[in-house]
């Protein structure tokens, strides 16, 4: 009898460890892949920038590499990613810096900063249709981002990413006044992908308004070209 009943607690336990195994075993996804944060981490891109001023448009083509060189932990616990910006021309072998921003990722939101202006990326976990304040942490008016797609597989540039998803940040479709659409694409397990920002100021004047006559403003693209750890 003893050895039966010591033979059913043993079965007993190993039913519940098995139930417990992995660290994630039973834990909701909280969408923690699409921005994923390690030291040594890199990503480069592609990037087309066209700048308008009272002159002809100006189109600039470089690289840009993104890299997590460090981390430090904060006062409450969660870990700030210390990320290193630099750019090449077409044809150029070093990397000339361009600045230092910084990604945080608590259990709730993503929040990256730009140079010096925090930024909420992403809200955790993720679904369709969740709006979020994006200038939650700055001095900036209320910004509504919305994720618009979830789990999508997407081909940006010469890459195709099975998972992916889509922030829009903004898309005022004014074609008159001031033109301000921006969105954000991260495939899972990799971060961001694409990114596409055009805002522009139209010509207001009698002789020109509705006219479509671009005063000043930007339109930037930047497509991941390649990614990995660097050793």
């Amino acid at each position: 009898m003893k050895f039966f009943t010591g033979f059913l607690l043993s079965m007993v336990f190993l039913a519940l460890a098995s139930c417990d195994s992995g660290d994630d075993a039973g834990v909701p996804d909280k969408g923690y892949r699409y921005f994923p944060l390690a030291v040594g981490h890199y990503q480069i891109y592609d990037i087309v920038e066209i700048t308008y001023t009272l002159r002809d448009p100006d189109t600039a083509r470089y690289e840009l590499r993104v890299e997590t060189p460090d981390s430090f932990l904060n006062a409450d616990g969660d870990s700030t990613y210390v990320v290193y910006r630099s750019k090449r021309l077409p044809g150029e072998v070093a990397w000339t810096y361009l600045d230092t921003w910084s990604a945080r990722r608590t259990p709730e939101e993503l929040v990256v900063q730009e140079e010096n202006i925090p930024y909420v990326k992403l809200r955790f976990p993720p679904y369709n249709g969740q709006v979020w304040n994006g200038n939650a942490y700055n001095t900036g008016e209320r910004d509504d981002y919305q994720l618009d797609s979830l789990g999508q597989g997407q081909t940006r540039g010469a890459q195709h990413f099975d998972d992916c998803l889509t922030v829009l940040q903004h898309d005022n479709e004014d074609f008159i006044v001031f033109l301000d659409q921006r969105k954000e694409v991260y495939a899972a397990d990799i971060g961001l992908v694409y990114k596409e920002t055009t805002q522009l100021s139209y010509c207001t004047q009698p002789g020109c308004l509705a006219q479509q006559l671009v005063e000043q403003g930007v339109i930037y693209k930047q497509w991941l070209k390649e990614y990995g750890k660097a050793e």
